[in-house]
């Protein structure tokens, strides 16, 4: 889709100034000395020929009213008025200032500049919005979301949802294809403003928080500071959900234990070429896992399973495995798989939210 194209609204955008759903600041907050230093322009983002200057705290961008216009319906209809009645609540103020000996419309916005260059490189790249090809930073994606939901654009919220499902999905084999748990350039601390993201996007995020929740309980103590946002404000999860993630680990602990005993403690494979050794091993497994917390307490599900097995079961004189082929396959896989596609089924009541239609109790 180019740039020219008009924007189709795909999901209802929730009101921004709907206090359930607000778990950031509508208007950010500016410090006094940014809002009485004279704007200086941004060095990528200013165009001599462009017909709309917008100043976001201390920094201020010039470009095409035109295509703004295009995808933000909200400055479309500001600006399609003569005297536009802003609702205070968007933060925006709008006035014609002379600018190089020519009216020249002006807005100052609330936003920070970092999440406003952003958007506006989205839109003034020259080229489709194409989010998937950028393979985006948390910061880009919180901006193209947050903007997006506050001047109404869908399209970009829909695109940057529809990125992050791929990782926190809704789908029990989507998850297991995925080998990581977050995009490329996201780090674990920045599911924390994945959460705070799917909260702001309401019903079309919701599918994303019980993922999103999983991988913030294997977070060290960056679950509770969170991380800097590049304007230097600090990302954190809500209380309820900081409260949601100690008690999901808690049960997502308890689980892999006792999934852990159900894979070393049930009985040999049925086509077991060796069920005597077998079942040896597989108590010898059992029995070591008091000398491994690593396996017990990861939360990472099955992940270290394997390569606890072949350590065990390869620790004989000779170094070889002394499991059979069938009852190594059973524990390394079958029974582990077992196991994912029960937790998944379960996945957002041990999160503590509710999905509608959740896609891991439908799959086969």
């Amino acid at each position: 889709m180019s740039t020219t194209a008009s924007v189709e609204t795909q999901t209802p955008l929730p009101d921004r100034r709907d206090a359930s759903i607000q778990t950031l600041p509508l208007l950010e907050p500016s410090s006094s000395s940014a809002l009485s230093a004279a704007p200086t322009r941004d060095a990528e983002l200013w165009f001599e020929d462009g017909n709309l200057v917008l100043i976001a705290r201390d920094v201020e961008f010039q470009v095409y009213r035109g295509t703004l216009m295009k995808h933000l319906p909200v400055l479309r209809d500001i600006l399609s008025q003569a005297c536009p009645e802003i609702p205070p609540a968007l933060g925006i103020s709008c006035s014609v200032e002379q600018r190089s000996n020519r009216d020249c419309t002006v807005m100052r916005l609330s936003d920070s500049p970092e999440d406003l260059r952003h958007l506006l490189r989205l839109f003034l790249s020259g080229s489709a919005l194409n989010i998937w090809a950028l393979e985006p930073t948390i910061h880009q994606l919180s901006a193209y979301i947050r903007l997006g939901l506050k001047y109404q654009c869908a399209q970009a919220v829909d695109l940057s949802l529809a990125y992050l499902k791929k990782w926190y999905t809704d789908t029990r084999d989507a998850w297991f294809g995925v080998s990581d748990l977050h995009p490329p350039k996201f780090e674990p601390v920045h599911t924390i403003a994945v959460v705070n993201l799917a909260r702001l996007a309401g019903p079309a995020g919701a599918s994303i928080l019980p993922a999103a929740l999983m991988v913030c309980c294997m977070l060290e103590a960056e679950v509770v500071t969170g991380f800097a946002r590049e304007d230097g404000s600090q990302e954190t999860l809500a209380p309820d959900d900081l409260g949601r993630v100690f008690a999901a680990k808690a049960r997502l602990l308890q689980a892999n234990v006792k999934a852990t005993h159900r894979v070393f403690g049930q009985t040999v494979s049925p086509h077991c070429k060796r069920p005597k050794t077998c079942a040896a091993v597989l108590a010898h497994l059992l029995g070591k896992l008091v000398d491994d917390e690593t396996v017990i307490e990861s939360l990472r599900w099955s992940s270290l399973w394997g390569t606890y097995i072949d350590k065990i079961d390869a620790d004989g004189e000779d170094g070889r495995r002394q499991l059979c082929a069938q009852c190594h396959r059973m524990i390394s896989y079958i029974r582990p798989e077992e196991f994912q596609r029960e937790l998944f089924n379960d996945l957002p009541s041990m999160m503590g939210v509710t999905v509608e239609n959740w896609a891991g109790k439908l799959a086969d």
